[in-house]
């Protein structure tokens, strides 16, 4: 998008002619073009300006800016910033910029022929006004790419947590996303695992977005400007996934000075502050866990309490080059640290992380927009056990290095866009036992690609937006063509049909271990193995009777092929390092599902219904006796239900969820081996699975409620946040384990989280 869109060039000049003809002829004609061209030119004045939150300073993009004079009626849209910029014929104007859950402002503009004026206008939200005269357009801010949901910082703020606001934990609530856990903040999206997902933090690939075992996502609520989730057939503009992208844009500092936030929970403390500069704004924020001091006074009487705890550090500056050049830098760094004492001479270390940083300058022609970014990304993982005398390390690094050029260009009712992209990866996994090698990988392989969209807008309702990628990896010297298509139309006032379809590819592997991302690595396939491939369809209709209510049903399907699967079988020792080796291959699979949402928008009580019904499954030759089966993470039904009540100085939210319990392999029988060289039988048992996931766990269903109280302290707004995870403590089931030390013991199933509750406050400065 551009910049500063709607910009109109001015009436070109008369043209010359060339004509045939007597001399006297061509001498009549020479001097009325004479005359008329004696007549001054009217020049177009310039109008520009920037759309913000009243109540945060963040930018609302997608606002809408219309211009209305003598009949004449024009119209431009904010970009991702808020920015606008238009180009107008001298005269009196009457200008209104609107936005979703905002009111509108009107204003009556003089332009002048060359000149250039600034209307930046801060619109009020909803929940700040006692009445609202409704005036915007109630398709407006709607992303038109089908299956995108988009949530700004305040609707991710005002939601139950888990002792920490968190962004992924509340994209959990949405219909055909789910949580395989209390403890996950990973993100299971319609049919498809978190690896199947590009997180993208500033546009930036965060590679294991999790904090605390994966209790916190990596995003810190004090700096998510907001959020965008592509569940599925996303546009080319993103590559490299199967199933989904989630795209978390940081917010810039405030334009009216220095201003920040400091928050205390029950598990971290943090701070975020940020404003100007001269032709920009910064913003920095931090936070961390303070439970250290506590869990080593613990640990005194208790030895196996594990030490732990987890920082991450968020920066942005932005700074305008000259008039319409824009220059940003992002960066955010993670750590978590962990230490266990199995006992005096045995003990555990684990350290992992992500740093992250870009920078990109933007350049905006007026109807064109250029940007050039470059980023860096880097994954790290590393583990070390300690058995009496006996040393285990185990290690995993990623680093990916990008460049990118991207060129919009928006001609009115259609939009041009166009880009490239190269990254360079490097991997490194090592495992070493007793200090000799068990293994090493070290690869460094590159991607290109090449994309171009075209995108266009037939009235305010209906658009097709046709799209293709062109992907080079360097193993196999494989080229992928992927083409995306999708389209809005409408059917009625209040209605519209919404599809899209595309082609993915993915090549980088995530080796994932059961509920614990600090184990996760990640490995690209090699020469010998095609890259997994995902053909996704979305079919939908929107019904927005009014701008209170909006109700979705939309029914997807994917088809997935050349699927890979970690070989869980290898040997110790075993250093064959191609991906068959290290990898089944030649999988399958697909998912199917229905989704129905309804949302209210307004009022003193907000929030949404949602319901999934869906299939997913998967087939490899070598499991399960080569059947389809489903993954852990197939659920038939999923509900949720989200409700936030205004009522004076206090917030009240709650969230109910259900969804059907999730399938494990059971045992079928208990078995003992013989030693035919002495003839005993072994001491310990061992199960024979049953036929894979055919089991079910009982259904999961768990409430969780907050309540926020507004107060003032020192003269500034400050919060006091009261909020219980689990109210009625279900002890939903989690996972189930076999003894076999015993011959008569039988599976034990291990339960997740009771009621927690839990305690914050907050105050702005």
């Amino acid at each position: 998008m551009s910049l500063f869109e709607g910009r109109r060039r001015p009436p070109a000049p008369p043209a010359k002619l060339a004509l045939a003809g007597t001399g006297r002829v061509r001498g009549a004609v020479l001097a009325l073009l004479a005359l008329g061209s004696l007549a001054p030119p009217v020049f177009a004045g310039t109008l520009r300006g920037q759309v913000t939150d009243r109540a945060t300073g963040e930018p609302l993009p997608l606002a809408r800016v219309t211009f209305e004079s003598e009949g004449t009626l024009e119209e431009t849209r904010a970009n991702a910033d808020g920015h606008w910029r238009t180009e107008l014929d001298p005269g009196r104007w009457i200008v209104r910029i609107a936005f979703l859950e905002h009111t509108s402002s009107v204003d009556t503009v003089s332009v002048a022929a060359e000149g250039e004026q600034v209307l930046d206008r801060a619109l009020v939200p909803e929940s700040k006004m006692e009445t609202l005269e409704v005036t915007a357009d109630p398709w407006q801010g709607v992303d038109d790419q089908p299956s995108a949901v988009r949530l700004d910082a305040r609707a991710l703020r005002s939601l139950p947590a888990f002792g920490e606001v968190d962004p992924i934990r509340t994209l959990q609530y949405l219909p055909g996303v789910q949580a395989i856990s209390d403890i996950s903040s990973g993100l299971y999206i319609r049919g498809g695992g978190p690896d199947q997902n590009l997180i993208l933090l500033d546009g930036v690939p965060i590679y294991n977005p999790t904090h605390a075992f994966g209790l916190f996502s990596t995003f810190n609520a004090d700096v998510v400007r907001d959020v965008t989730l592509y569940k599925g057939a996303y546009p080319a503009a993103y590559s490299g996934r199967l199933g989904a992208v989630l795209d978390v844009t940081t917010a810039p500092g405030a334009d009216d000075g220095v201003h920040g936030t400091v928050g205390l929970s029950t598990i971290t403390g943090r701070l975020s502050v940020g404003g100007p500069t001269g032709r920009g704004h910064w913003h920095v924020a931090g936070r961390r866990t303070y439970l250290d001091p506590l869990l080593d006074q613990l640990r005194k009487s208790t030895p196996e309490i594990p030490a732990y705890y987890f920082y991450d550090l968020n920066g942005k500056f932005d700074s305008r080059i000259g008039e319409y050049g824009l220059l940003e830098w992002n960066g955010y760094l993670g750590r978590d640290d962990l230490h266990v004492d199995l006992d005096a001479d045995s003990f555990v270390d684990q350290r992992w992380g992500n740093r992250a940083t870009s920078l990109r300058y933007r350049h905006d022609f007026g109807d064109a927009t250029l940007a050039l970014t470059g980023s860096i990304s880097r994954y790290d993982g590393d583990t070390s056990v300690q058995i009496f005398t006996t040393p285990i390390s185990f290690g995993n690094d990623l680093e990916d290095r990008s460049l990118g050029l991207d060129w919009n260009r928006d001609m009115g009712n259609r939009v041009l866009r166009m880009g490239a992209q190269t990254s360079f990866y490097r991997f490194r996994l090592d495992q070493d036992f007793n200090g000799e090698s068990q293994g090493t990988v070290n690869e460094t392989p590159w991607d290109a690609s090449v994309f171009f969209e075209d995108d266009w807008r037939f009235g305010e309702r209906a658009n097709l937006r046709f799209g293709l990628r062109v992907r080079r990896f360097s193993e196999g010297e494989r080229i992928l063509w992927e083409p995306r298509a999708s389209g809005v139309w409408p059917l009625s006032e209040t209605t519209r049909l919404r599809a899209a379809t595309g082609l993915y590819h993915q090549y980088l592997q995530l080796v994932s271990t059961e509920g614990f991302s600090g184990g996760d690595f990640y490995l690209p396939i090699d020469e010998t193995t095609k890259p997994g491939r995902s053909w996704q369809n979305v079919l939908g209709v929107e019904w927005e009777p009014n701008r209170e209510w909006r109700f979705t049903v939309e029914g997807y399907g994917s088809v997935l092929r050349d699927l890979v699967r970690f070989d869980d079988k290898q040997t110790a020792g075993d250093t064959d390092t191609s991906t068959d080796s290290i990898f089944l291959t030649g999988g399958s699979g697909w998912a199917a599902g229905a989704e129905l949402f309804a949302e209210r928008r307004f009022g003193n009580v907000t929030g949404w219904i949602g319901y999934t019904l869906g299939w997913t499954r998967r087939e490899f030759a070598e499991v399960n006796g080569g059947e389809p089966y489903p993954p852990k993470y197939d659920r038939r039904h999923d509900f949720s239900a989200v409700a936030t009540w205004k009522r004076g100085v206090w917030t009240f939210s709650d969230t109910w969820t259900y969804g059907t319990g999730q399938a494990f392999t059971p045992a079928t029988a208990r078995y003992s081996i013989r030693d035919p060289a002495t003839g005993g039988v072994s001491e310990f048992g061992y199960v024979l699975p049953g036929e894979k996931n055919s089991a079910r766990l009982l259904p999961y269903h768990r409430m969780d409620v907050a309540a926020i109280r507004d107060f003032t302290a020192f003269g500034r707004p400050a919060k006091f946040m009261i909020q219980v995870f689990n109210l009625y403590s279900r002890r939903n089931e989690w996972f189930v384990q076999y003894d076999t030390s015993a011959p008569d013991a039988g599976a034990e199933v291990v339960q997740q989280l009771p009621v927690i509750p839990s305690l914050g406050v907050e105050f702005e400065f």
